[in-house]
């Protein structure tokens, strides 16, 4: 698996792209399955209002779609610029909460919830191609929340660490495999934020680590778009 792979699975696994994200190209549309219809370009006016899925994908406010570009691989220039070498190179997701800030899921997403109404547990429910696979292959992703500013990410291959500060952003997180593989982390490094505080560009900067290997050390670029619910 390459060091892109490894991140990829790494942002599907803990971060804003944690729960039923869409991967797409860049140069694609995002596709939805519910709520295309719902989107409007709006101010938020609620900087106070928060839940536990909002503080999961790190926002809060009244949030209504939150769409996300990753690009991997770009070129820091010492003076707090960088380079993004490809601009093909990166994945886009696409996220939606209702009017009670609770994530909405897609058609064949199913959300397991807690006591407290937090997620704990999502299944991907879409059937797989039958040349590929005779059934239903499901990803399966388990949470468990340590503490307000620490979760921890289990399935698919993979058990993380997710460590958030007390403004609901993602300091680091710590990826190991399950079996054979590299053990990952990210750093976040964050750069912009829009009127309601809520960030849109952070760096990560990334170590993948082989056994009895140096660390590999990479950049990825995430860009933030996020609309309010009136």
């Amino acid at each position: 698996m390459t060091v892109n792979s490894h991140k990829s699975l790494f942002i599907t696994l803990v971060t804003a792209a944690m729960i039923g994200l869409t991967g797409a190209s860049c140069s694609q549309r995002p596709i939805d399955d519910q709520v295309t219809d719902w989107l409007t370009d709006a101010d938020g006016t609620d900087t106070l209002f928060t839940t536990s899925d909002l503080s999961t994908f790190e926002v809060s406010g009244r949030v209504r779609r939150l769409h996300t570009l990753t690009y991997y691989d770009i070129i820091p220039d010492g003076k707090g610029g960088f380079t993004i070498p490809d601009s093909m190179n990166c994945t886009e997701t696409v996220v939606y909460f209702d009017t009670l800030g609770r994530y909405v899921p897609r058609r064949d997403e199913r959300i397991r919830r807690d006591s407290a109404g937090r997620i704990v547990r999502w299944e991907d429910h879409r059937p797989n191609l039958r040349r590929i696979h005779g059934g239903f292959l499901r990803d399966t992703l388990a949470y468990t929340r340590l503490s307000d500013n620490v979760l921890t990410t289990s399935g698919m291959g993979e058990f993380a660490v997710t460590v958030y500060d007390n403004d609901h952003r993602i300091v680091g997180q710590f990826s190991d495999p399950m079996t054979d593989g590299d053990q990952t982390a990210v750093f976040n490094v964050y750069l912009e934020a829009d009127s309601l505080a809520n960030w849109t560009s952070r760096m990560g900067v990334w170590t993948t680590r082989s056994h009895g290997c140096r660390p590999h050390v990479s950049y990825t670029l995430d860009r933030r778009t996020i609309d309010y619910w009136k």
